[in-house]
């Protein structure tokens, strides 16, 4: 996760983007992350806050709101996600992009 200054302030986002792109772009794919969490919502996966993630509070991956933003506006990484969370968000994603068999 990275924090980016879009919106005033850091926010926490999870970077969405394939290695595969590398560091040719000027942007990165990033879904911004929120403490104001929509229960049974399965594009929106909910993380729970531990030393590892870096969140402060259980929190939720927007991937309905995914963006790009400029690569010069990551910041720092704040932490992981585990492999279960990862597994969740790659569902969601495939949801929202309509790529879900």
């Amino acid at each position: 996760m990275v924090a980016y200054g879009e919106f005033g302030r850091p926010r926490p986002t999870v970077v969405v983007q394939a290695n595969e792109v590398g560091q040719t772009s000027t942007t990165v794919l990033v879904c911004p992350i929120t403490s104001g969490v929509i229960e049974n919502l399965p594009i929106r996966p909910i993380v729970e806050a531990n030393a590892e993630n870096g969140l402060r509070v259980r929190s939720q991956v927007m991937t309905d709101k995914m963006f790009a933003v400029p690569r010069n506006r990551v910041r720092s990484v704040v932490g992981l996600l585990g492999p279960e969370i990862q597994s969740r968000l790659d569902s969601a994603l495939l949801l929202v992009l309509g790529l879900a068999r």
